[in-house]
């Protein structure tokens, strides 16, 4: 560069331009060269290549620093196998600087990791498989429900390993252990989450005499760290705990079976709330046993009888919460809690369209420093021939009682429709229940699910579909339990043109977890400290065109907006997705250009809304390495 000469003149722009060239043309020329066999010798059997991509990247914004330059990228993916593919296989693919700009990635940044994978001794008695993934650089989601999530960045890894015993005659076993963590940054905030969890799984299986008997063993130790915008300050948990079981089950006269089955449960969890300042504590053991009997004496009567023991109904919810995804603050329903009910019923099939079921069921039950007895009869009456030729449905009358003077009639159906009329294709259903029995007597659900679905294909290759899904749910008698949620989306097609709309909002109750909000179910008793009600709602569409073939241009605009408030803090939050692509391909020659703005704003946070730009342009090439 001569004296004087700054970056960026125009002796500047050419060295970048002649290097963009000689890059493009090894790039074409590596792959007439590459398409080699190689043999690792006798017993080795390979084969790899990958996408391999050029191109200039620029990107700014708010959230980063402004950068550009050439970019190198690959996607790659190696397999093979020793001595036979049953004995040894494997599957590798790393990738480098993937983004959905250059490839088919859903990442806003270049990433890049790895993802590999050993089976061993396939299709004998003793199975094996390894696997591991590494991921850096990476978006990824903080779940929001009923809403785009909000976007993160960070790195995860994790790490499997499973084995097996399948000897015939014998009882078969299998052992595996998991362990896998992950941090990330929310955008627009400084903001982290991060998780770490290990996982050990036991299980045994064995056929004697008749009897299908199985067991299982699981350890499980979970960290987690939940950001502070949502709900004042940093708040952790730190859980362990094990499970274990056995059942059974033998076949019995008249087409019937008898079944039994027995688990114990201890969990722990030290729970830190920091906007609170409350550090929490919780130990449970929960023991469940079930059993139970069926019978088919002829083809139109079946029988059925059954029983369920559970004690320590505080465990018990608690667990159902974790196999959520949701680690909660302990759930109280006092010492001794349990709950012991036996029923049982017949069925009988009228016609092959019309069929009915009777059952009863009496509940003893202890919780909240009070105990209950009760029954509740219940008949269904389901209709599978459509009505009008479009409907078939079934309906439930539940008639139950507490024992403590007080009674109550339920209800549920359910409907589904379909019809084609004059080239319309009409699909949907809907399911309604009020007043119906939930797990604890004196605590009734009610809910309303509805969905519909519209298309019709009319002349000259146009297409229209349109769908529509809501549900609303919550305990009949218990205010601040509802969860509701509405979806409407529509596609347009003609031809090589295609357009398509979405609409989504939602609100309801939920659990600030290391993966975002989870919505909670309904559960009686105190509401958890760590509740956090949220309303959202999201629109966006696209649109893609096809003007010659190989050659696609397309755009899609997506944006969420939402509130939430957790221990009195009010957040307000807007994410904004807009992105331009054009690809076109000539065989495994591939030219891609695009252009993404990303806006992501939480007010709790106390920072302003950040944006992040970025552009490419590029190519890219497959090669078959070996």
């Amino acid at each position: 560069m001569s004296s004087g000469q700054r970056p960026g003149s125009q002796h500047g722009k050419g060295t970048v331009v002649k290097r963009f060239a000689i890059l493009i043309s090894g790039f074409l020329v590596a792959g007439i060269l590459a398409h080699a066999q190689v043999q690792v010798g006798d017993n080795v059997s390979l084969r790899g290549g990958g996408l391999f991509t050029v191109g200039y990247n620029g990107a700014y914004g708010d959230l980063m620093q402004s950068t550009h330059g050439l970019v190198l990228g690959m996607d790659g993916n190696v397999s093979g196998s020793y001595y036979d593919p049953n004995f040894l296989n494997f599957n590798i693919t790393p990738y480098y600087n993937q983004s959905h700009a250059n490839s088919n990635y859903q990442s806003l940044t270049n990433s890049s990791g790895v993802a590999a994978n050993v089976n061993l001794f396939n299709g004998s008695h003793y199975p094996g498989s390894v696997s591991y993934r590494y991921d850096y650089n990476s978006t990824g989601t903080f779940g929001l429900p009923g809403s785009p999530d909000f976007t993160t960045v960070g790195r995860g890894q994790g790490f499997a390993i499973n084995w097996g015993i399948m000897l015939p005659d014998k009882p078969t076993f299998s052992v595996g252990y998991s362990h896998g963590s992950g941090n990330g940054t929310l955008y627009g905030t400084d903001e982290s989450t991060e998780s770490s969890n290990g996982t050990l799984t036991l299980r045994s299986s064995y056929n004697w005499e008749g009897f299908n008997l199985n067991a299982f063993y699981d350890h499980l130790n979970q960290h987690s760290k939940f950001p502070v915008f949502l709900g004042g300050d940093v708040s952790t948990s730190d859980s362990h705990g094990n499970d274990f079981g056995f059942g059974g089950s033998h076949s019995l006269p008249w087409n019937g079976q008898f079944y039994a089955n027995y688990t114990r449960t201890s969990f722990t969890t030290d729970y830190s709330n920091g906007v609170q300042g409350q550090a929490t504590n919780s130990n449970y053991t929960t023991d469940v046993e079930t059993g139970g009997v069926n019978f088919h004496p002829t083809e139109r009567v079946s029988l059925f009888a059954n029983e369920s023991f559970v004690h320590n109904l505080s465990g018990y919810f608690t667990q159902n919460l974790v196999n959520n995804g949701v680690i909660p603050p302990p759930l109280d329903f006092g010492a001794g809690s349990h709950s012991y009910t036996v029923g049982g019923g017949a069925g009988y099939r009228f016609t092959t369209n019309l069929s009915g079921t009777a059952q009863a069921t009496y509940y003893n039950q202890s919780y909240l420093g009070n105990s209950y007895t009760g029954t509740y009869v219940s008949g269904t009456v389901n209709y599978n021939r459509r009505l009008w030729n479009t409907l078939t449905f079934s309906a439930s009358v539940v008639d139950s009682s507490n024992g403590q003077g007080n009674n109550a009639l339920g209800f549920m159906g359910t409907a589904n429709a379909f019809r084609h009329f004059a080239g319309w294709e009409l699909s949907g259903s809907f399911s309604y229940a009020q007043n119906v029995q939930s797990v604890l007597i004196t605590y009734t659900t009610s809910y309303f699910n509805y969905n519909a679905n519209l298309h019709r294909r009319f002349a000259r290759h146009i297409q229209w579909t349109a769908a529509f899904n809501g549900s609303h749910s919550g305990l009949t008698n218990a205010s601040g339990t509802t969860n509701h949620s509405e979806s409407y989306a529509t596609t347009l097609a003609y031809k090589r043109i295609s357009a398509n709309a979405m609409y989504v909002n939602a609100s309801g109750n939920s659990v600030l977890t290391n993966g975002g909000l989870v919505p909670v179910p309904p559960v009686p008793g105190e509401i958890p400290s760590n509740l956090v009600i949220f309303s959202g709602s999201s629109y966006g569409g696209g649109i893609s065109v096809e003007p010659l073939r190989r050659l696609t241009f397309s755009g899609t605009f997506s944006r969420s907006l939402s509130n939430t408030l957790s221990n009195s803090i009010e957040s307000r939050n807007n994410t904004e997705l807009f992105n331009l692509q054009m690809r076109y391909r000539i065989r495994r020659i591939g030219v891609q250009a695009g252009f993404t703005r990303f806006d992501q704003g939480i007010s709790a946070s106390g920072l302003a809304p950040g944006s992040v730009n970025s552009f490419y342009a590029g190519i890219s090439r497959w090669f078959d390495f070996f």
